[in-house]
C-alpha cells in the first residue's frame, strides 16, 4: 500500500505537468522538497503556489479513480455527522457525507492516507468509500455545524473541574506545580491550542491574563491578531507551566522573562515553536511563535515580485561582491526573501555561509551557523571567522551594531557578496542607519550594491472579493497621480476566509540599485529624502507604488496598502500632502524589533 501511495504521488505530478498546470522545473523542485521533507507532493505544490486546491483534488480523483465532490453549500444531517465525531473528523481531515445501507461515503482531503481510512473504519465500524475534496471545502463543511461542540471548547469546559487551586506563589512545591501542569486536561488543552493555530495558519499564539477573571488566547493570522478563546483564570499558571516544561524553561521562576523552544508534530508536519514569557501585573504572558519546518523554500519567481523589481533584484544579487541590505519591520517576510535569493544562487560552484538567529530552514549545500551568545557565537565574531572560510556569499541574519556593520562592509569591499537585514522605514533609510552606526560615508558608498524595503499585504479572498466603491479618479484625488488604472477590489468576508475578506499575504517592495549618482550623494552625506528622490529618478518603485499596482491587479485592497505603508495623502488638487502613519499589524509598525522571523 505504501508503494502504491508513493507511485501515485509521482504520477500526480506527471499528470499535472501533462495538463500544462505546472512546468517541468516546478515539478522537479516540488519532488526535491518532497524527498527532503516527506510531505505529500500535492501539498508541496499547493505550498509553492503553482496550482490551486481544486486542480490538485480533481487530478488526484482521476489518478485514484475516486469521485471529486464540492462540499460548499452541501447540507449534511446531524445524525450523519455524528457517525464521525468532530474531533476525529478534524484530526483525520475527513467528513461523512452519505450513508448507503451501512456503507459510509467519506469526503477526504487525502484519500491516500491509509492510516486515516483504517481509523475511520474502526471508529464507525462501517465499510468506507473515500471521495476527494479540497481543504477549503472540508473546512467549510466542518465549520458550518456549531451544534457539534468544538473539541477545544469541550476541553475548556472541563477545566473548571480540575482539582485544587492553581499554584501561584513560591510556597507551592515544584513537584506540585509539575504535577498540575501535566494533568491530562492541561496537556490536551495546550496540544489543541497548537494544533488549532497550525490549522488556521497562525504564526503566533498569545496567552495573556486579563485582569483577575479570565485568560485571553489570540492567534496572529495573516499578520493580524484574532481573539479565539477565553480560559478560566485559575488555569493560567498550569498552562504556563506546561508550556515551560515543553520549552525546557524554569517553571519555578515567574518573576523574570524567559525564553525557550521545542519541536512538535502536527498532522505529520514538523513545527518549531519558540516561547517567550514575561511577568505582567496579573500574571505571566506567553507568546509562542510557530515555524512550519515542512514549508518550502520559495523561488524568487513565487514571491509576487513585479517584473521590474525582480530584474533589479537579480541584477544586484548576481554581482560578485557588494553589500545588499533588505529592510523592514519584524514579520515583514525579509527572511523568506533572503532564503529565496540563496535558493537561486546556491550551486556547487558557490561557497555560501550564513549566521542566523535562529536558523529557520536548513538549505542543502549551505553552511548555516546558529547564534549562541553564551558560547561566544555572535554575528560579529562569526562573521570575522567566515572571512577565513573562503566564502563567495555571506548571509548575516541582521546587522545590529557597529562592529557587525563594519565587518560586513569590509567583507563586501574585499570580494564577497554580503546579504543582511536592517530595521528601517524604507530602502534608503538603510544608508542613514549605517551612517548612524558610525560607518564612514565613503565606505558605505563603496560597499553598497543595493538596498530594498519590504512589507506584507493581505491577499483578497478569491471567493468573496468585490469591486471597490471608489473610482480611480477618487483614489487619485486622495493619494495623487501615481494611482494606476486597474480593477480595484475590496474585502467582503465568507466562510473560506473566516469573514476577514483576506486569505494569505504577498510582499510589496521598493528596490534601489546604488549607481554613481547615489554614491556621490552618500559620500557627501546628503539627507535621506534626497537619496530617495535620486533613487526614484533612477527607476526605484516605492512601497506605495508597488502596493497600488497590486491593488490595481485585484490582488489586495487599497485599504490594506494604506494599513501597512506610510501613505502620502494628496490634497484637493491631487498633489502630495501630509504623511499619515497607518498601523494595525506586525509588518506595518515601523518601530524596530528584535527576533526577526
Amino acid at each position: 500500500m505504501a508503494e502504491l501511495a508513493k507511485r501515485s504521488r509521482r504520477q500526480l505530478g506527471e499528470m499535472l505537468h501533462a495538463e500544462g498546470l505546472i512546468t517541468r522545473d516546478q515539478l522537479n523542485r516540488a519532488l526535491e522538497i518532497h524527498r527532503a521533507t516527506g510531505e505529500r507532493l500535492g501539498n508541496v505544490l499547493l505550498d509553492m503556489g503553482v496550482v490551486g486546491q481544486e486542480q490538485v483534488a480533481r487530478m488526484l480523483s482521476q489518478q485514484l479513480g475516486a469521485e471529486f465532490v464540492r462540499l460548499t453549500g452541501l447540507r449534511l444531517s446531524e445524525d450523519l455527522l455524528r457517525l464521525l465525531p468532530a474531533a476525529d473528523a478534524s484530526r483525520l481531515q475527513a467528513i461523512p457525507i452519505a450513508n448507503d445501507n451501512g456503507r459510509l461515503t467519506v469526503a477526504m482531503v487525502d484519500p491516500l492516507d491509509v492510516v486515516a481510512l483504517d481509523d475511520i473504519r474502526r471508529l464507525t465500524r462501517m465499510e468506507v468509500r473515500a471521495v476527494v475534496t479540497t481543504v477549503s471545502d472540508f473546512q467549510h463543511a466542518l465549520n458550518q455545524y456549531p451544534e457539534i461542540e468544538d473539541p477545544m471548547q469541550a476541553t475548556i469546559r472541563t477545566l473548571p473541574d480540575l482539582p485544587g487551586p492553581a499554584v501561584a506563589d513560591e510556597q507551592g512545591s515544584l513537584e506540585t506545580e509539575r504535577r498540575e501542569a501535566e494533568a491530562q486536561p492541561i496537556v490536551r488543552l495546550v496540544s489543541q491550542l497548537i494544533e488549532e493555530a497550525v490549522r488556521n495558519r497562525a504564526t503566533d499564539i498569545h496567552v495573556e491574563p486579563q485582569g483577575r477573571q479570565d485568560v485571553r488566547v489570540r492567534y496572529r493570522i495573516d499578520g493580524i491578531l484574532k481573539h479565539k478563546h477565553n480560559l478560566p483564570r485559575h488555569v493560567l499558571n498550569r498552562v504556563v507551566s506546561r508550556i515551560k516544561i515543553l520549552g525546557k524553561m524554569d517553571i519555578a521562576e515567574r518573576r523574570v522573562p524567559q525564553d525557550g523552544s521545542f519541536q512538535t508534530q502536527v498532522h505529520d508536519r514538523a513545527v518549531d515553536i519558540r516561547v517567550s514569557t514575561v511577568p505582567s501585573y496579573f500574571g505571566e504572558k506567553v507568546v509562542m511563535r510557530l515555524l512550519d519546518k515542512s514549508a518550502p523554500i520559495y523561488d524568487l519567481d513565487q514571491l509576487g515580485i513585479s517584473p521590474h523589481n525582480l530584474t533589479r533584484l537579480r541584477r544586484i544579487v548576481k554581482r560578485p561582491q557588494g553589500l545588499f541590505l533588505l529592510t523592514g519591520p519584524t514579520g515583514s517576510g525579509k527572511t523568506t526573501t533572503l532564503y529565496a535569493v540563496l535558493n537561486e544562487i546556491n550551486n556547487e560552484a558557490v561557497n555560501i555561509v550564513t549566521i542566523e538567529d535562529p536558523v529557520e530552514y536548513q538549505i542543502r549545500g549551505v553552511t548555516q551557523v546558529q547564534v549562541n551568545p553564551r558560547a561566544g557565537v555572535t554575528f560579529s565574531s562569526t562573521l570575522r571567522h567566515f572571512l577565513r572560510q573562503d566564502p563567495d556569499l555571506i548571509l548575516v541574519g541582521e546587522i545590529r551594531d557597529e562592529e557587525t556593520a563594519r565587518i560586513a562592509v569590509q567583507a563586501a569591499l574585499t570580494g564577497h557578496l554580503v546579504l543582511s537585514t536592517l530595521h528601517t522605514n524604507d530602502a534608503m533609510g538603510a544608508v542613514t542607519r549605517l551612517l548612524d552606526m558610525k560607518i564612514e560615508p565613503y565606505l558605505v558608498a563603496a560597499s553598497l550594491a543595493g538596498v530594498a524595503a519590504q512589507r506584507l499585504v493581505r491577499v483578497l479572498c478569491p471567493r468573496c472579493r468585490q469591486p471597490d466603491p471608489l473610482s480611480v479618479d477618487e483614489l487619485r484625488n486622495r493619494f495623487g497621480e501615481d494611482i494606476p488604472e486597474g480593477s480595484y477590489l475590496g474585502p467582503q468576508g465568507c466562510d473560506f476566509c473566516n469573514d476577514t475578506g483576506y486569505r494569505g499575504r504577498v510582499a510589496i517592495f521598493e528596490i534601489a540599485e546604488i549607481g554613481e549618482d547615489l554614491r556621490h550623494l552618500i559620500v557627501n552625506n546628503q539627507p535621506a529624502h534626497l537619496l530617495k528622490e535620486r533613487a526614484r529618478s533612477d527607476g526605484m518603485t516605492t512601497l506605495l507604488q508597488d502596493g497600488f499596482r497590486k491593488a490595481a491587479e485585484g490582488r489586495t485592497s487599497v485599504a490594506e496598502v494604506e494599513r501597512v505603508v506610510y501613505v502620502e495623502r494628496a490634497n484637493g488638487n491631487g498633489s502630495p500632502a501630509a504623511k499619515a502613519p497607518l498601523d494595525g499589524e506586525r509588518g506595518s509598525q515601523l518601530v524596530p524589533r528584535d527576533g526577526e522571523v
